[in-house]
């Protein structure tokens, strides 16, 4: 009922990715006057994916796929260089979703149980990534950075009844 509704996953893990990729990255999301402007940005095509997937407390996986442009932002800004390598960027890009992974999984964790997040790794293009999840909760966001997209999935078992 408006402005009691609680945040939901979705919203809190939004604000996980924009702290990540403001203190990783220096990257800012859009004002919401540039966000006309997004509509221009290309978008995530599935070519630069990258998966965590965790256990323990909670179950599930992260996917977090970036336009091309925002991959090799995040890869310069990171290391420090005007044009990263593929190998450099994807470890980039794993490295972000580590972090925002990191910081979700609490959110699934019941009564402070420890959850293990597995190493990050580039999905392969033709990589089903909805049949490793398969039966599992799936919220989608997408992230608008002054630097391009994200389209960030995350996948869970959620222990609540029902």
């Amino acid at each position: 009922m408006g402005s009691t509704m609680s945040i939901t996953y979705t919203d809190k893990i939004h604000n996980i990715a924009v702290n990540t990729f403001e203190i990783t990255c220096y990257m800012f999301p859009l004002e919401e006057w540039e966000l006309e402007d997004a509509e221009d940005m290309q978008k995530p095509d599935g070519t630069a994916r990258s998966i965590v997937q965790f256990d323990g407390a909670a179950e599930g996986g992260m996917v977090i796929d970036a336009s091309d442009h925002l991959l090799d932002a995040i890869a310069a800004n990171m290391l420090g260089v005007e044009a990263a390598t593929q190998e450099e960027k994807e470890g980039a890009l794993c490295e972000i979703a580590n972090i925002i992974c990191g910081n979700t999984v609490p959110l699934f964790a019941r009564d402070e149980n420890i959850c293990y997040i597995r190493p990050p790794r580039i999905a392969e293009p033709s990589e089903n990534v909805e049949a490793i999840f398969k039966n599992m909760h799936h919220e989608k966001l997408q992230v608008l950075l002054d630097e391009g997209i994200a389209d960030i999935s995350i996948y869970y078992n959620s222990e609540e009844p029902g």
